[in-house]
């Protein structure tokens, strides 16, 4: 709308006057075009990444510090995480991690300062960060490629049984019967007829599973009772499913 006609609108009652419209109409356009302007920040960006550079300590610590303290948002590195699941449905039902993979969450930093706590954080010293990096890059492993993630393993070798052991809950009321069966026969190397194996065949499906829980978990006095050998508590420690 042309100023006159403007005017004219107000004075006739149809526009309320706005503190502002005359300085937005009479403000000069910006020579920095949108292009020119978005060029401009890059090159802002550029040299702040080629004087961060100078700082690898810094760059680590920070790293670390986004990581442990879930800045989704707000985040100093253009880099982004994914959950990478590594709780069953089961829960802690015969599961056990590293303590530093679940206990201490990532921070809630909502509406905190988050240079303030950067300072604190660089302040606790270098094992402090190097510990929270580990943890939490460990969090997010995935293993990468087929090859890659074979070499980690054989770097790592990575054994289930020193986190899981089969349960009731976890593993064996998850099964048929008749797995569970051919299960206990295959542990302690019973013929179908033993009357070991008959009589446990005969159970119902829940109290077949918690006779594997009880043997897996080494009960003495089943273990006594069903004569299990060396050879044969070493195949249970080292079982696994084929899965």
């Amino acid at each position: 709308m042309r100023r006159e006609d403007r005017t004219a609108a107000i004075e006739a009652g149809f526009l309320r006057p706005s503190a502002h419209a005359g300085a937005a109409e009479d403000a000069p356009k910006s020579a920095i075009s949108q292009k020119l302007r978005d060029d401009l920040s890059r090159i802002a960006q550029g040299a702040r990444q080629h004087a961060i550079l100078r700082d690898p300590d810094l760059l680590i610590d920070l790293l670390a510090y986004q990581l442990s303290h879930a800045l989704r948002w707000e985040k100093p590195f253009g880099l982004s995480t994914e959950d990478v699941p590594n709780w069953p449905s089961t829960e802690a039902s015969g599961y056990q991690l590293d303590a530093r993979l679940t206990d201490n969450p990532a921070r809630d930093m909502v509406g905190k300062d988050h240079a303030k706590s950067f300072r604190a954080f660089r302040k606790k010293g270098a094992e402090h960060v190097k510990g929270e990096l580990a943890r939490f890059l460990a969090a997010h492993y995935r293993g990468g490629s087929k090859d890659m993630a074979a070499m980690l393993d054989k770097e790592t070798q990575p054994n289930i049984r020193e986190v899981w052991t089969p349960t009731a809950a976890n593993f064996f009321s998850r099964v048929g019967g008749g797995y569970l069966d051919d299960l206990w026969r295959d542990l302690l190397d019973l013929a179908p007829e033993h009357p070991t194996a008959t009589t446990f065949a005969k159970m119902k499906k829940g109290e077949k599973a918690e006779r594997l829980e009880a043997l897996f978990r080494g009960d003495g006095d089943l273990c006594s009772a069903l004569a299990v050998t060396e050879e044969q508590a070493a195949k249970i420690a080292a079982w696994l499913p084929e899965a």
